[in-house]
């Protein structure tokens, strides 16, 4: 794991530099293959995925690994709605720490969506 990418694990997550690196890795894998959209408001960052079984299947498994980790946030996956959503709450300072989440979505196409 290099600095960079030690300097984006939370202080509080309690993974091992080995496992916050693949953790990393697979939310940037997740990301460029399904995010949407993202809502920040100052106690919630809410993502949006399509709802497809894949990306429940794998965001399932991402927040499974959150909700051990990385306690100081409340982690929730919503799919009461068209899309996937992926609601994390907490403070500003545990959201700040989030920097994973602060991906940019990659324009949709007509594949990302079906």
């Amino acid at each position: 794991m290099s600095l960079i990418d030690r300097d984006l694990l939370p202080v509080a997550c309690t993974l091992t530099p080995g496992a916050g690196a693949a953790q990393l890795a697979a939310w940037q894998e997740f990301n460029d293959d399904y995010l949407l959209d993202i809502d920040r408001t100052a106690a919630q960052i809410t993502v949006h995925y399509p709802k497809i079984d894949d990306a429940t299947a794998r965001l399932t498994e991402l927040v499974r690994t959150e909700q051990s980790c990385c306690a100081f946030a409340t982690w929730v996956i919503d799919t009461a709605h068209p899309d996937l959503r992926l609601s994390v709450t907490g403070t500003d300072d545990a959201l700040a720490a989030l920097t994973f989440l602060e991906q940019t979505p990659a324009p949709a196409t007509k594949e990302s969506v079906q």
